[in-house]
């Protein structure tokens, strides 16, 4: 039996745990080295001094099927306002670059070796506590900890539920995070405690973490709150456990509610827990292993009657499992067709049992199963496949992207992250970052729902996008394409799209309606009422063009299998460009550690003359201004102020004056070098001491020509990791935006969501200038 569960361990431990923080102290040559100055330090270190990381502690277990969602929603949270954000697990389950350090490495793509995020395994952990060797385990997650800090300003650091250790876990929890000088974040599963009545339930779930709290502060550990996880979807009760924590002086910040899709079984889960392989390569893997598992259903019957049991799934991205032996070719291929089918019946996997089908059969069976459906081969029998499907249970990994966004999502709606800021961030300036910026950008676009139409509504990457986009309620989708095709192609992929319109140019009641406007706009050009309905039905891009100009759409994105010109060309000549604006341009807004600028124009013009460059600053300008960010404009060149004369500064000065003259409003500054607009203490040097409000500080930098321009936002993305979100089309009168043919989902995602936020910025705008002339008039009457 352990003895650290007795009273006479307890006082073991922590007199060995104070002697051995005094040794330390004599190898870190600190001043004193007696028992009372070991206690002061301890005190001083963790009380006095700023915390550089965050113990997560979960008062029970912590290693369920769905525990690593408070986790992930955490360090998702937090990357917003404290860049650099590492993880480190002091005690992992099993061997070194366990389950989940390998889940937050690969979801938060960190760069970490696995084993400097891990100080030690279980079974060594034990080794230690049962020898009374705990400041051998102290001093070794110590120096892993030092190790993991050494890359990170902050770090977040998930407690350990030790094997064995039973009450005393706890203490140990407390006793890590103080040595590590960690503040403390206490997470309690409501789940576990579902048995009770309800207001014997809301005391336990409080008195369960009441003991922790007094443990950790007794060892003088920072406590931020408390989060309380699973909670029944119950306002009353969490407003009685609010109360409850705060009657008790513990932080409440908030409850992740219980929720289908963290619980739920997905295909992944089916294949880990059979031991199974799959027989055939799938198109999109990550999603067809994602894939939510709604029941399990053993095919023994003849395919015509088997079919009758497959319930119609409304929601795509659920399916059945349909377990069968391998030498029911008929169910396979019948499975397979009704997969790729356009019906409502969905597919999650088919479990071959007894083998591989027979040889004779797989080319076929081959050629059939290249699409998007799993071929999982048991080792088991029927009955004992179905038996060991019975109890599967479902967990979140890096291959399960809907449940990793659903806890970030559900952490963010639920869980007050400012209040653990203010505790463990307030000595640190919050700065801006591609998460920041990103998150900023999609709370953004919530507030104001605009209709983006998505000319690609056929291709693959766009349809997974707009699932996405629907999920976080980003904007409102129309998608252009055969309806037909696109949901069998939903379903196919597992994407739920039905809150999107699907429109079918060939099909759409408003054919002749933009075929019209088309012509009214282009008549000038030779544009006939025939030809102008003949592009309209060869071009999905013309069609979602002239769905914008009507004012059916807020805006546009497209590009992802169509060139710029293909989708930049419509616009031109159907949208056409803002008053006082020549020139459409574009901006890259790049995300650098610590800030965001506005490059333009990095993707348009290649030479612009000096009015078109005041015309890309003046947009510009409005566009960071739209995005949250302050302009500062630096007209950039290769000289500062007047430390040169040419035709290329000349170029550069008077686009600046003639942008100071348009918008006096804005902080325009040019001719500056980069490093003169970015840097204040080389602008105070080059601007020979004036105190420039654009120079050293600018947010906004406007390039010369393309050439400058692309090279610089490419040089600045490979050599400093900087993330790069655009193009970003402006000067037109409505938002027509771009992708690049090597997009991914994300980029589509962002792209999107820039187009919303655009829409709504020109609207306002739009409103702004109407309001004027009303106002102008009501001054003069008075």
């Amino acid at each position: 039996m352990l003895r650290i569960l007795g009273k006479k361990a307890r006082r073991v431990f922590r007199e060995e745990f104070i002697t051995g923080i005094r040794e330390h102290r004599k190898a870190w040559s600190l001043p004193g080295g007696g028992r009372e100055d070991a206690r002061s330090f301890l005190w001083s270190s963790t009380r006095h001094a700023h915390s550089s990381g965050l113990y997560v502690h979960h008062t029970i277990g912590g290693v369920g099927r769905d525990s690593a969602a408070v986790t992930i929603g955490l360090l998702h949270a937090l990357e917003r306002f404290q860049p650099g954000v590492g993880y480190f697990r002091p005690i992992d389950q099993t061997t070194i670059g366990g389950h989940r350090s390998k889940l937050m490495k690969q979801v938060f793509k960190l760069r970490d070796d696995l084993k400097s995020m891990q100080a030690m395994t279980q079974e060594h952990a034990y080794e230690l506590v049962t020898h009374d060797r705990i400041d051998d385990l102290l001093e070794e997650i110590l120096k892993a900890y030092e190790t993991c800090k050494a890359h990170h300003d902050f770090v977040v650091i998930e407690g350990t539920s030790l094997k064995g250790v039973g009450d005393d876990t706890v203490m140990l929890n407390a006793k890590i995070a103080q040595t590590l000088g960690a503040s403390a974040l206490l997470v309690t599963d409501a789940d576990k405690m579902k048995n009770w009545d309800d207001w014997e339930w809301e005391k336990e779930v409080v008195n369960n973490v009441r003991l922790s709290d007094l443990v950790f502060k007794r060892e003088n550990v920072d406590v931020v709150g408390v989060i309380v996880h699973r909670i029944p979807s119950c306002t009353r009760k969490d407003e009685m456990i609010r109360k409850l924590f705060s009657e008790l002086n513990i932080p409440y910040v908030g409850a992740m509610p219980e929720d289908s899709v963290l619980q739920s079984v997905q295909v992944q889960d089916v294949l880990k827990a059979l031991k199974a392989t799959m027989l055939y390569e799938v198109e999109d893997e990550g999603i067809a292993l994602s894939t939510e598992v709604a029941q399990y259903i053993v095919g023994t019957l003849q395919l015509s009657e088997l079919l009758n049991f497959l319930p119609l799934h409304t929601d795509p991205t659920k399916g059945s499992v349909v377990i069968t032996s391998a030498s029911r070719v008929d169910i396979l291929l019948g499975l397979i067709q009704l997969h790729e089918s356009k019906s409502p019946s969905s597919l999650a996997a088919v479990v071959l049992t007894g083998g591989r089908p027979p040889p004779k059969e797989v080319d076929a069976l081959g050629g059939a199963s290249k699409g998007t459906l799993p071929i999982l081969s048991s080792p088991l029998p029927t009955f004992e496949t179905a038996a060991a499907l019975a109890n599967v249970e479902g967990y979140i990994t890096a291959k399960a992207p809907r449940k990793i966004e659903r806890a970030q999502m559900l952490f963010d709606d639920h869980i007050d992250i400012n209040m653990i800021k203010s505790a463990i961030l307030q000595e640190r300036p919050v700065r801006m970052n591609s998460k920041l910026f990103q998150y900023n950008l999609f709370s953004k676009a919530k507030q104001q729902p605009q209709t983006i139409v998505l000319p690609e509504g056929e291709e693959p990457r766009t349809l997974q996008a707009a699932g996405a986009i629907i999920r976080r309620g980003l904007c409102n989708l129309i998608l252009l394409g055969n309806k037909q095709k696109i949901e069998t192609m939903a379903k196919q992929f597992h994407v739920d799209i039905s809150a999107a319109r699907i429109v079918n140019p060939e099909q759409s009641p408003d054919l002749e309606k933009y075929a019209h406007n088309f012509y009214e706009a282009r008549k000038d050009k030779g544009m006939t009422l025939e030809k102008a309905r003949e592009i309209l039905l060869e071009d999905v891009n013309y069609f979602g063009t002239v769905m914008v100009a009507a004012g059916d759409a807020d805006g546009m994105v497209s590009g992802a299998i169509h060139t710029t010109a293909n989708t930049v060309r419509p616009a031109l000549q159907i949208i056409k460009t803002q008053p006082g604006l020549p020139v459409v341009s574009s901006v890259f807004f790049m995300c650098l550690p610590g800030k965001v600028l506005v490059y333009g124009d990095c993707a348009i013009n290649s030479n612009p003359s000096s009015e078109e460059l005041a015309a890309i600053a003046v947009a510009s300008a409005d566009t960071a201004a739209a995005f949250g960010i302050t302009p500062r404009v630096a007209m950039l060149s290769y000289a500062t102020g007047d430390s040169n004369t040419g035709p290329l500064i000349q170029k550069v000065i008077d686009a600046t004056a003639i942008a100071k003259k348009k918008r006096p409003d804005l902080q325009i500054e040019g001719p500056l070098q980069y490093d003169a607009a970015v840097d204040p203490t080389i602008a105070k040097t080059k601007m020979k001491g004036a105190d420039n409000p654009v120079a050293g500080k600018a947010t906004v930098l406007i390039f010369p020509d393309l050439n400058t321009g692309n090279n610089t936002y490419k040089a600045v993305q490979q050599s400093t990791g900087a993330v790069a979100m655009g193009p970003l089309l402006q000067g037109l009168r409505k938002p027509v935006n771009d992708l690049s043919r090597g997009c991914t989902v994300a980029d589509i995602v962002t792209t999107i969501a820039l187009t919303a936020v655009q829409a709504a910025a020109m609207k306002e705008k739009q409103q702004e200038q109407q309001q004027k002339p009303n106002n102008n008039l009501a001054a003069s009457a008075a």
